[in-house]
């Protein structure tokens, strides 16, 4: 038997287009890392030293409020997002009481939203007052 050539119909290229999901992956992260680094310069926080510590908001530690970056079209459903990133702070940072920020970075500009609990505004206002002021956060030493 010989095979037989089929001619490609209208559709038919967008299934043998190949997407690289390592390049789009690590653009990704490249693309999430400068919108934290943006954030942290925008919300005038204070930057740690070490350069690995700058795109990743759990080294962001002398500033009086923690703070959740989320970059890109995953901010569509801003509750939900505020949520998970608000449960995922509290994972990593269990004994915090400093106000959760969640900051939110859409593609398209530089400019971005700062979302809070509503309850959590006065607390937020004192606390941003703080570090503008240039009054570095330490956390509380633990009694043993």
């Amino acid at each position: 038997m010989v095979a037989q050539l089929i001619r490609p119909t209208k559709g038919m290229e967008y299934l043998s287009k190949k997407i690289d999901y390592k390049r789009q992956g690590s653009q990704n992260k490249r693309k999430g890392r400068r919108k934290q680094l943006e954030a942290l310069r925008q919300m005038q926080m204070p930057e740690p030293k070490l350069r690995h510590l700058k795109v990743h908001e759990e080294g962001w530690n002398q500033a009086w409020i923690r703070v959740e970056v989320k970059a890109g079209k995953q901010i569509q459903s801003l509750w939900n997002r505020f949520m998970k990133a608000k449960e995922q702070n509290d994972t990593n940072l269990p004994n915090d009481d400093r106000p959760f920020v969640f900051i939110a970075k859409p593609d398209g500009t530089s400019d971005g939203l700062v979302c809070f609990n509503i309850k959590d505004l006065d607390e937020f206002c004192a606390a941003y007052s703080l570090h503008i002021q240039g009054i570095k956060y330490k956390p509380k030493q633990e009694e043993e």
